[in-house]
């Protein structure tokens, strides 16, 4: 299922946040209805715009990201799944030598991925970190019956994007939470965005 499908039809707009919130939130999740781990996951990559569109693709980040945060998947971790290329198909790709790639990952990588695999490792490994850490973050806020989070906005080297930066310091019905990175973040290996639980009666 195409990632934007899924958002068209699990994801509304956040028209119901509360008094203080931003008035159009750039993608949220309607009250009670998460996402799957594997949902996110595909949501991620494909936020990356790095990774060819094929099933067997997604399938390759379901599956080296089934068990994270729990356990966590570096971006070397990530390039180093699989089946390691030798000397000659590195060279073909003008990497080094002592390069730790692997054939499964190349394989999922489109033709900007390949360009430089080292940095698609990192953005799409980020990506999907970002996305599954704040999954875990607003289900385990709706189970503690926490209503609201607060949002800050990324405070990397690439600071946030436009979409955080309005919605920086406002609190958001959990349920309504945009999942991060935001569709329209431009640099979202660098996305430090997160929510925080917060208790309604701290708002006055």
């Amino acid at each position: 299922m195409a990632v934007r499908d899924w958002l068209q039809r699990i994801i509304g707009s956040g028209s119901d946040a509360k008094s203080g919130a931003a008035s159009s939130l750039p993608v949220a999740r309607p009250a009670k209805t998460s996402p799957g781990r594997d949902e996110v996951i595909a949501y991620a990559v494909n936020l990356s715009g790095l990774v060819i569109d094929q099933p067997e693709a997604i399938a390759f980040y379901q599956a080296t990201f089934k068990d994270h945060p729990t356990r966590f998947v570096t971006y070397d971790d990530l390039r180093k799944q699989g089946d390691l290329l030798d000397k000659d198909a590195l060279k073909a790709l003008g990497l080094r030598a002592n390069v730790k790639l692997s054939a499964q990952f190349i394989a999922t990588l489109n033709e900007s991925g390949c360009a430089d695999p080292l940095s698609a490792a990192s953005v799409i490994g980020g990506a999907i970190s970002t996305a599954l850490c704040t999954c875990r973050d607003l289900c385990n806020m709706e189970a503690a019956g926490i209503d609201l989070a607060k949002f800050h906005a990324s405070n990397m080297a690439a600071g946030p994007c436009s979409a955080a930066a309005k919605l920086d310091g406002l609190s958001v019905p959990v349920a309504d939470a945009p999942m991060l990175p935001f569709e329209t973040c431009p640099h979202p290996d660098q996305c430090a965005c997160r929510y925080q639980a917060w208790l309604s009666i701290l708002e006055d």
